[in-house]
């Protein structure tokens, strides 16, 4: 045991410390994401683009940060996962400057690129060094606070969002992380010792790198555009270089994760498929419902944000206290109660009407909420002790790599459905009857995708 290793087992003070740290950073990346959801709108208006580009605006901040994954978390293992969070700290806060003073949808593309992504790195690299800090014991309490510490980003994004864009306009949404995260660096560097280096040392598969981003980046395209001979096209190609990346990883001698040794750990792999198949559900409801409520049901931006931050605030409660149960009672059935529960929620919003009662709204989504809170710490904290401490920050970068796989899953359904539905014209100016119909589609196709994570949730073992 080294001597930071002892240090945080000895003063209880110094990990709670690191924690707060830790998770306050990392907060700031669901507060960005939510919020940015419900400016959409707004920013659409403001400079003047059609569905297909409004869909694109997180779709580009998930598709950078998943490419990101698996080679960020090698990195951070390499050059130690303290350095890869103060890193990508300032870039997600540059990127954030960036998209704040952006006066075109390229240049804001470009710089949601950038916060996807640092916030790759960002959050796996905080999630391994908690998992390091607390090895001795704790981990899923400890997870579970971090976990609380995302979905209250989640559930201020959305309130916040709301007021920002309403008072002072959709700018003032990526600018409002960059001084926080300022503190968090400095915090970090004065209160938080120790560094996590990987044990084993080699260099980063580059070519497996360029093979999954290329494949992934195809593949998503290509599953938005199915409409045309072009997606066709780049979605088999997409399938194709995937191939060429698992064929690939297979052969060479240090690749950019073991997939082998990967699916033959089964609580990993499958805890891994759960994560993917729920935050495929997840992702793009919220994306929709924020379209819908403000175009079909005439919300402003304040008061969509209050109704769907309803279900991040049930996360927000839920968390810690499924992150203690896990500790105590495992993580199986705590995680595959937590999948029905979304699937119950998402039935309920399958029924929504022109005449449905907010309320009626709003209760299901808290109970998505509930939902999502019971299944995240138990299903994090299950991944995360079925590995090596030594592969923690691949290991975690993975299952990052699940959540961000299945929200561009969840995104590309909206993007297709949109591209389907609106063909290039602008949402404000078409018929509701076509919104309403995306809204419909997508969240039956987040229902199976629900009931898929409670089959992997409750077969991890």
């Amino acid at each position: 045991m080294d001597s930071y290793a002892r240090y945080y087992r000895r003063y209880r003070s110094a990990r709670l410390r690191a924690l707060v740290i830790i998770s306050f950073a990392i907060l700031q990346f669901p507060l960005a994401v939510s919020a940015s959801l419900v400016a959409i709108p707004s920013i659409a208006d403001d400079l003047n683009v059609n569905a297909v580009w409004v869909s694109w605006i997180p779709a580009v901040f998930l598709l950078a940060s998943l490419v990101s994954q698996l080679p960020g978390g090698r990195l951070s293992d390499l050059i130690g996962l303290k350095k890869a969070f103060m890193g990508s700290t300032f870039i997600f806060a540059l990127g954030s400057l960036i998209a704040g003073l952006s006066l075109s949808i390229e240049v804001l593309l470009i710089a949601r690129v950038m916060q996807g992504m640092a916030g790759a790195i960002l959050a796996s690299a905080g999630m391994a060094m908690i998992s390091r800090i607390y090895a001795a014991g704790g981990r899923g309490a400890a997870l579970g606070w971090m976990t609380s510490a995302i979905y209250f980003g989640m559930t201020a994004g959305p309130l916040l969002g709301g007021w920002l864009v309403d008072q002072f306009g959709w700018r003032s949404v990526f600018i409002l992380p960059i001084p926080i995260l300022a503190c968090v660096m400095l915090g970090l560097r004065l209160s938080v010792p120790g560094e996590w280096i990987s044990a084993e040392k080699h260099r980063i598969d580059w070519l497996g790198t360029s093979l999954f981003a290329g494949g992934i980046v195809l593949l998503f395209y290509g599953s938005t555009q199915l409409v045309n001979v072009w997606g066709i096209t780049s979605s088999v190609l997409g399938v194709f270089i995937i191939y060429l990346f698992v064929r690939w990883s297979r052969r060479v001698n240090f690749p950019l994760v073991n997939i082998d040794v990967m699916v033959q750990n089964k609580p990993f792999i499958r805890s891994v498929f759960a994560a993917f198949f729920m935050y495929s559900s997840q992702y793009g409801i919220v994306l929709i419902l924020a379209l819908y409520l403000q175009y079909n049901r005439g919300l402003s931006p304040t008061d969509t944000g209050q109704l769907m931050m309803l279900q991040a605030l049930m996360m927000t409660v839920c968390a810690p206290i499924a992150g203690r149960l896990s500790d105590r009672l495992g993580h199986r059935l705590l995680a595959t109660s937590g999948s029905l529960a979304i699937a119950l929620g998402l039935f309920a919003l399958t029924c929504v009407g022109p005449s449905t009662p907010l309320w009626t709204i709003g209760v299901a989504i808290m109970v998505i909420g509930f939902g999502h809170g019971l299944f995240s710490t138990p299903n994090n904290a299950s991944a995360l002790g079925a590995i090596p401490p030594d592969k923690i920050g691949i290991g975690s970068a993975i299952v990052s790599l699940a959540r961000q796989s299945g929200q561009l899953l969840g995104t590309a359904v909206i993007s297709l459905l949109l591209a389907f539905y609106f063909a290039g014209a602008v949402i404000g100016d078409s018929d509701p009857s076509l919104l309403a119909g995306v809204t419909t589609h997508a969240l039956s196709v987040s229902l199976l995708l629900a009931l898929l994570a409670a089959w992997f949730s409750w077969k991890r073992v």
